[in-house]
């Protein structure tokens, strides 16, 4: 039976898909209105505003080689197939497929009548190892794969330094509270509910409220 034969099921949607739909949802009201918003209360120099800046232009970078690596392991298996066997015989109920080694040694164990193919499956997963590492390297696939967990880390070293950097403004309040959203929407598959860095926005926005009240005693006096 050849590979064609049985379907084969791309990659779900990554973490970055959902993070994306959260960015694009909340892209319309306080990203945009924040930006508006910043000649009034000086977010230019606000250590937050510029922190949010720099995770802005890099989670972009993360999305686009993101999209470039699913487009080219879409290419991959459409063109060459995951590496795979599928495994046929009077002792199995149904065609099996067989993606490694590992995964032929458990089948074989409750089957070992299976044991005397295994160097013929060896065989036939290096050669089709091989044809996908040489797509592979023709097209970039596993190069953009780096680039994208390496600019997936750089976006994460922002967001720390995102929240760790004191908001001055209502626009560094803004930008705390957006990206706070976002990765908050990326917690299903990635990390818990950022507890710690809602509390520091909390004390951001009390050390806030405590410099109006003084700033507007200080204008009544």
């Amino acid at each position: 039976m050849a590979d064609s034969e049985i379907s084969t099921s791309l990659s779900r949607p990554s973490r970055r898909d959902v993070l994306s739909a959260a960015l694009m949802t909340i892209g319309g009201t306080s990203f945009n209105s924040s930006a508006a918003a910043e000649p009034q209360d000086h977010g230019a120099t606000d250590a937050a505003v510029l922190a949010w800046r720099a995770w802005r232009a890099a989670h972009r970078r993360t999305l686009a080689l993101c999209r470039k690596q699913q487009r080219l392991e879409s290419e991959l298996a459409r063109t060459i197939g995951f590496p795979q066997v599928v495994l046929a015989g009077a002792e199995l109920h149904s065609p099996v497929r067989i993606g490694s080694l590992r995964q032929f040694d458990e089948l074989s164990t409750g089957v070992p009548s299976l044991c005397s193919r295994r160097a013929e499956i060896a065989e036939v997963l290096r050669a089709h190892q091989q044809r996908w590492d040489d797509a592979d390297r023709a097209i970039g696939y596993s190069v953009t794969r780096q680039e994208e967990a390496a600019a997936s880390a750089n976006e994460e070293r922002l967001i720390a330094r995102l929240f760790a950097a004191d908001a001055t403004s209502l626009r560094g309040l803004s930008a705390k509270i957006d990206v706070l959203i976002a990765v908050g929407a990326d917690g299903a598959e990635g990390r818990q509910f950022p507890w710690p860095e809602l509390r520091r926005i909390r004390r951001d926005v009390a050390h806030l409220m405590q410099k109006q009240r003084h700033d507007a005693v200080g204008f009544t006096a």
